[in-house]
């Protein structure tokens, strides 16, 4: 025996679905031994929701206009589009740069790094906050040292500093944070490698006490590829854009608001495969959420799409962002073309 149901109660919906000795609730799979078994958790499933005030979609009268899909429909639906998981993912996977931190004893002021001292030529300004207190490097990224990924420089040392003396939230003050007064990201095109030409003195920098790592950490990188997260602001529109299902005409409110919450249905199934594997420090691909899109907000005419730098709290080599939380920074691709580092989006969140 096979039977869907889909119960409403406000703006919430929830669905029932029995096939043969299986029962699938609140996304749960139920498995018995016998048909029997199934059928009657089944019918005990639907007496509790409707003791709970739940009502049966179908057992409401609707005009032609606000006709919905079916239970049926929906269901068919949603197990067409769980089969597709896997396949969307790989429609919508991209490269990066994975970064691998490490100890280190001693870094040259021009190397890769998490942390440490700068590359900083002698003739170069030191980068403040507005009330003069010299920033801290959080990361240093030289391009001779990556492997090449598609639209990052190709040479040249990438710099990120933010304030860390306790004033502010990683050297964040307000949200979304796209001034780069408590924090910095600086270019250097064409670095130059005499050490007789670079500033070597430091003394001036105070204690870094509101970094979120402790040491100065070596980096090793390597070109690996990526998913999506299902928290990024333009998850949804992939994901209707990808499937003909959501790209139907003459549809009612009501059929959108089901396949609407299809996609949420489909959101969840791909968050459960996928997004335990998101994370990590990168260069490029998609980046990670502890919380949500913090890009979703802004209202700007081309999205900070470029993910620059991603940072992860990291036991390991005690990097901590808060509670568990993360850096992102993010460029805007026509601004990473031109190689103009002054537009920038920095986020943070943790738990």
């Amino acid at each position: 025996m096979k039977c869907n149901k889909i119960f409403r109660l406000s703006s919430l919906r929830t669905s029932i679905h029995l096939d043969g000795c299986n029962v699938t609730h609140y996304q749960e799979l139920h498995k018995f031994s016998s048909e029997a078994e199934a059928e009657a958790f089944f019918n005990q499933s639907i007496q509790e929701l409707l003791t709970h005030g739940w009502y049966d979609i179908e057992s409401v009268t609707v005009d032609e206009n606000n006709k919905d899909l079916t239970p049926d429909e929906l269901y068919g639906m949603f197990l067409e589009l769980k089969n597709q998981v896997d396949e969307f993912a790989n429609a919508i996977i991209k490269p990066y740069i994975e970064i691998t931190p490490s100890s280190t004893t001693e870094t040259t002021l021009w190397q890769s790094k998490f942390g440490g001292l700068p590359y900083l030529p002698k003739n170069t300004t030191y980068p403040e906050a507005p009330d003069g207190t010299p920033l801290h490097l959080l990361a240093q990224i030289n391009f001779a040292e990556t492997p090449k990924l598609e639209d990052l420089p190709e040479k040249g040392i990438l710099q990120f500093y933010i304030e860390a003396g306790g004033e502010t939230a990683y050297g964040i003050e307000e949200y979304p944070q796209l001034k780069q007064t408590t924090f910095r990201v600086i270019y250097f095109p064409e670095p130059d490698l005499n050490i007789d030409n670079l500033l070597d003195n430091f003394d001036f920098l105070p204690p870094g006490i509101g970094l979120p790592l402790l040491d100065c950490l070596g980096l090793n990188f390597a070109i690996k590829s990526t998913p999506m997260s299902a928290s990024d602001y333009r998850f949804r529109n992939l994901v209707k854009s990808h499937f003909p299902i959501f790209q139907q005409d003459n549809l009612t409110k009501a059929m959108e608001n089901s396949l609407e919450e299809l996609v949420d249905d489909f959101l969840n199934e791909y968050e459960e495969k996928y997004e335990e594997s998101l994370g990590g420090h990168c260069l490029g691909g998609y980046p990670a959420f502890v919380q949500n899109d913090d890009r979703a907000d802004l209202q700007e005419e081309e999205g900070y799409d470029f993910l620059l730098l991603q940072m992860n709290s990291d036991d390991e080599h005690s990097i901590m962002w808060g509670d568990e939380g993360v850096g992102n920074f993010y460029i805007q691709p026509s601004a990473l073309k031109r190689l103009d580092f002054s537009q920038i989006l920095y986020t943070y969140n943790c738990c």
